[in-house]
Order: C-alpha cells, then sequence, then structure tokens
C-alpha cells in the first residue's frame, strides 16, 4: 500500500520546517512503565522517504523526541508493497523499541496476498493519526459538472469511459470498486503502476475519470484539465473548500479514506503500548504538530490504540468482503 504520490507535499511540507531530531538538555516527559524507554525508540515506515506515511509519520515523531526520554528514529524499509518493512517489526522483539509505520496494508494485504494472511493479528494499534483525501475527478470535456450527472452519463455508456486502477488492492483501487459496486457503473480499467504515470493520461483526456489523492491532482484542477465532482473525505478540505464531500454529493456510504497511525508488535506490554499511545496524542495536541498535519489536507484521526485497533478490524472485514463480492486478484 504504498504512498509514493504524497511525495511533493511531504517535501513541501518539511521546506516549511518539519521539525529535526535533537535532544535537549533534560527530558520534558518523565520515562513511562520500568523506566522506559532507555535506549532510542525505531519506527519503521515501510514506504520510501517522502511519502504520505514517512511524513505523517515524522511529524508526530519528530517533536517528541525532543521531549521524550529517548528519541524516536524513523527507518525506511520499503519493498514488496510494504511487506519487508512489517515482516521486521513482526520479528522484533515486543519491547516498544521497534514500532510500525502502519497503513491500509494491515487491513487489505490478508485478502489478496497469500503470505499476509493472519499478519494484521501481528499488530496492537499505538495511535491513528491521520486519513487523507481523493478527490473524484472527470477530464474537463466531459460533460458532467456533479457526480450524479457522472454516474447518470457513464450509466447510459456502459464501458465508454476508462478510469485509472493505479494498483489492485489500493485504496484507491477498493473506492472506485466500491462505488462501481453502488451505482452500477462499468467503466473500462486502465492499469498503471501507481498514480503519477496516470496524470499525464488524465491530463490529455485518455482517461475520462478517475479517483486521485488530493494533493497529486491539484495541479490538474487549478488549470482546468480536470473538473473535482466530489472529495472522498468526511469533511470539506482546505484546498478545496467550494468542492462537495462525497456524501454530499449524495453518494454518502462510499466514503474511503487511506488511514495511517503507529503499531507496535502484538506481544508488547500493554502498559508500555499505552504510554506510547499517551504520548502521541498528547504530541498530535500542540497546536504546532497539528498545523503541520493540517498542511497534509488530511483529517486528523488522533486514536488511541483501542480506537485504531477497531479501525483496523472494521476495515479489514469491509475490505475482505468487498474483494470477495466483486472478486478482486492481483493481476
Amino acid at each position: 500500500m504504498h504512498r509514493r504520490h504524497f511525495h511533493s507535499c511531504v517535501l513541501a511540507a518539511m521546506a516549511a520546517g518539519l521539525p529535526v531530531l535533537s535532544r535537549p538538555a533534560g527530558a520534558a516527559v518523565p520515562p513511562g512503565p520500568g523506566g522506559y524507554p532507555d535506549k532510542p525508540v525505531k519506527i519503521v515506515v515501510p514506504y520510501p522517504a517522502g511519502g504520505i506515511v514517512d511524513g505523517l509519520v515524522r511529524t508526530v515523531s519528530d517533536p517528541l523526541s525532543a521531549e521524550l526520554p529517548q528519541r524516536m528514529v524513523v527507518e525506511n524499509r520499503p519493498g514488496a508493497d510494504g511487506r519487508i518493512g512489517l515482516d521486521a517489526v513482526a520479528r522484533a522483539a515486543p519491547d516498544g523499541y521497534t514500532l510500525l509505520g502502519a497503513s491500509p496494508l494491515l487491513a487489505v494485504g490478508e485478502h489478496l496476498i497469500p503470505d499476509m494472511k493472519g499478519r494484521g493479528k501481528e499488530f496492537s494499534g499505538v495511535c491513528g493519526i491521520a486519513a487523507a483525501p481523493t478527490v473524484f475527478v472527470v477530464h474537463s470535456s466531459v460533460a458532467a459538472r456533479t457526480l450524479k450527472e457522472f454516474v447518470a452519463l457513464a450509466g447510459a455508456k456502459p464501458g465508454e469511459f476508462n478510469v485509472a486502477n493505479p494498483g489492485t488492492g489500493s485504496s484507491i483501487h477498493l473506492a472506485q470498486e466500491l462505488f462501481f459496486e453502488r451505482t452500477g457503473l462499468k467503466l473500462t480499467n486502465v492499469n498503471y503502476k501507481g498514480q503519477p504515470p496516470s496524470l499525464v493520461d488524465l491530463g490529455s483526456g485518455q482517461l475520462q475519470f478517475a479517483i486521485v489523492t488530493q494533493n497529486l491532482v491539484l495541479p490538474l484542477i487549478q488549470s482546468g484539465k480536470v473538473r473535482p465532482l466530489a472529495v472522498n473525505a468526511a469533511a470539506r478540505t482546505r484546498s478545496l473548500p467550494d468542492v462537495p464531500t462525497v456524501a454530499e454529493a449524495g453518494f454518502p456510504d462510499t466514503l474511503v479514506q487511506s488511514w495511517y497511525g503507529v503499531a507496535a508488535p502484538a506481544r508488547t506490554p500493554a502498559a508500555v503500548v499505552a504510554w506510547l499511545s499517551q504520548q502521541f496524542q498528547r504530541g498530535m495536541a500542540q497546536p504546532e504538530v497539528r498545523a503541520k498535519l493540517a498542511g497534509f489536507d488530511a483529517e486528523v484521526l488522533a486514536l488511541d490504540g483501542a480506537r485504531f485497533d477497531a479501525l483496523i478490524d472494521k476495515e479489514r472485514q469491509r475490505w475482505g468482503e468487498l474483494i470477495a463480492r466483486r472478486r478482486i486478484q492481483l493481476q
């Protein structure tokens, strides 16, 4: 479950002044249970630096490094659609010193990837950080200005409109499948290796419809090459305040957002997980951290471990059922 498409957003946030890891003369927060932590805490992000998972985790963890008894260090371990980093954390000692930058891979992977069966149960939620918005867009040549108008137009011409599939099982692909299931639409899937390669075809009109990460598609919207119909978010976004949410557009049961957070190996002591959860939530309550998270145009979740686990379990069931109904398979 890659997030390379947020690269430009994250770099911009870093340029705006993401905190740099540093240690003060004395820690502002007393140690946790049993003197934890007495050495640095590593957060493994199973995707490249500069992606959305990397950016969100650093935004929250970097300020904590200046306050906790030991710093938090982010380590990028990309590869195999996130499985390399995930495996590294699952195999680590469950002592609170190796954490995971979590993504929907924990909920979706086991339904599509044979060696992912049961992997989600190997982790306990620590903190849900944020959910990122996507946008329903059409090429400017399409005569639809609302999502309902597009459904009516495409419904009358089954198979005539092309839609980008940035990766089977990705959040965006599943969001499209859910939307098509609810509306009965039949569009022609065009497969791409991620979202960025599809943008050229979207801008030229070879693709007529897409659900795209908001920050990635903003330049095409601003240039007038594509038209936003609705944001796939619970509330209107800062960058597109005049674009209705998918619920406001008339399709409340098709809301899909990619969520991100921090998890720990399942056997990590509950007291350590609770202490970590407290620290992350305390950090996310700080105005400067909230301001940086707002730069991602993401919905801040700030979930404790139990609520993050509940979200993952709910998503696991939701997508497992959709994948089975739609007979989705990796290609």
